[in-house]
């Protein structure tokens, strides 16, 4: 049916790659070229400990946000970085101002 997509299982995703390297054509002419952004993998892991409440409390605000309670607590400690980091420039970029000033 057009405009639909099915899934491949794992078996036609190896049936497919068995294809591709023994040099067949695995693309149709209706197939599409899709552009994807592929995100930087996240390498660390810090254990933070919480309070049961706090978790719940956590994990309820995330459900409420459609994320994971793991991701909310990532955003927010970036969010936190940036406002930090902003902050601190727009300070210096005070201090500077009146420096250039005096």
């Amino acid at each position: 049916m057009p405009g639909t997509r099915r899934k491949a299982s794992g078996e036609d995703a190896d049936s497919i790659a068995r294809q591709f390297d023994a040099g067949e054509k695995v693309w149709s002419d209706r197939d599409q070229i899709l552009d994807i952004e592929v995100k930087k993998p996240l390498d660390k892991v810090i254990p933070v400990r919480l309070t049961s409440e706090t978790w719940t409390r956590l994990r309820r605000e995330a459900t409420e946000l459609g994320v994971g309670p793991t991701t909310l607590a990532r955003m927010w400690i970036l969010e936190r970085l940036r406002n930090s980091a902003s902050r601190r420039g727009s300070r210096s970029g005070a201090a500077t101002s009146k420096r250039r000033s005096a």
